[in-house]
């Protein structure tokens, strides 16, 4: 039960009005996490109670606080799977050669290398369409604009997420093997076998008839369906990991924030650092490095950014 709008007078984090069920209760009944509260509190959608859309409301703001602390969304300090390894499978069969790959293995593969070479959320992903213009087949990349329509999750009137581009790898890398793992590639592979087929303009659609466009859940799926058999622990194994493994890959080459934050956009760092970060390089070198360096004590992260020992949430 929700409180109707003539029970907002009463204070709806005690008992003291029998009219009112506390708040506390109506959340669990609906199994609404804070941060799903939050961003209510500050859309406004015509989904939640009147209650909740004032925004100077202390007993609210009091309430999303105190659930965050109950339910803290702890940030995940190593990356649960390696790049590499599912990069190594992704050169092999059922992906490779792609002349005899089937239509879901390509859709796949396709759907990674683009996902991890552009660090876009899979909301971005779903919005990419082959309509006239919105994939372009440049001199070194090709450069892919989502539909019109698509609003991006942080989209505001002073930031506008950008196209995406993605270069070929032939322009980074003269070995023959690596063209194996290029998104340029694997995309106009897939666009060749869907060609004929596809009934909807969205660029992933299901690999089978009637070959309808694919669901952001789907786009999901699949991305977990690649990297769970690489996922190390106890960890579940996320399709949003891709965007951070992503981007934390290219902070430790030696990319510049700037240009990462551009690429995946992000429109402060700050989100990245909290969230998305998470240290590869010292993941895999822990170990060695812990033994090796003794009594010289810690030393200042690579990056200049906080170091992934941190106990920083998101």
């Amino acid at each position: 039960m929700v409180p109707t709008e003539t029970d907002t007078a009463a204070c709806c984090l005690c008992d003291t009005d029998s009219r009112v069920p506390p708040l506390t209760l109506w959340r669990r009944e609906t199994s609404l996490h804070y941060q799903e509260l939050q961003v209510g509190h500050r859309c406004h959608p015509p989904g939640l109670p009147r209650w909740l859309h004032t925004e100077q409301n202390p007993y609210i703001a009091q309430l999303i606080k105190g659930m965050a602390n109950r339910r803290p969304q702890i940030r995940r300090l190593a990356p649960s799977w390696g790049l590499s390894a599912v990069l190594h499978a992704l050169a092999g069969p059922p992906y490779e050669p792609m002349a005899n790959a089937s239509l879901a293995a390509l859709t796949k593969k396709t759907l990674f290398l683009v996902a991890v070479a552009s660090a876009r959320r899979r909301s971005c992903l779903h919005a990419l369409s082959t309509k006239q213009n919105h994939i372009r087949f440049e001199g070194h990349g090709v450069r892919m604009v989502p539909d019109p329509s698509f609003i991006a999750k942080n989209q505001t009137l002073t930031f506008l997420p950008g196209d995406i581009f993605i270069p070929e790898i032939k322009t980074m890398s003269s070995v023959a093997e690596d063209k194996r793992w290029c998104p340029v590639r694997a995309l106009k592979w897939y666009l060749n076998k869907t060609e004929k087929l596809r009934q909807s303009t969205s660029l992933f659609i299901i690999p089978r008839p009637p070959y309808a466009a694919a669901s952001k859940d789907t786009l999901s799926r699949w991305l977990v369906e690649i990297i769970r058999p690489f996922t190390s622990g106890t960890s579940r194994p996320r399709a949003h990991d891709v965007r951070g493994v992503a981007a934390s890959t290219a902070l430790f080459a030696g990319i510049p924030v700037e240009d990462i934050l551009k690429a995946a956009a992000w429109k402060t760092p700050t989100t990245f650092v909290a969230c998305y970060l998470t240290d590869t390089l010292h993941a895999e070198a822990a170990f060695g490095s812990a033994v090796m360096r003794g009594p010289v004590g810690n030393r200042s992260h690579p990056s200049g950014l906080p170091p992934s020992g941190s106990a920083t949430r998101c």
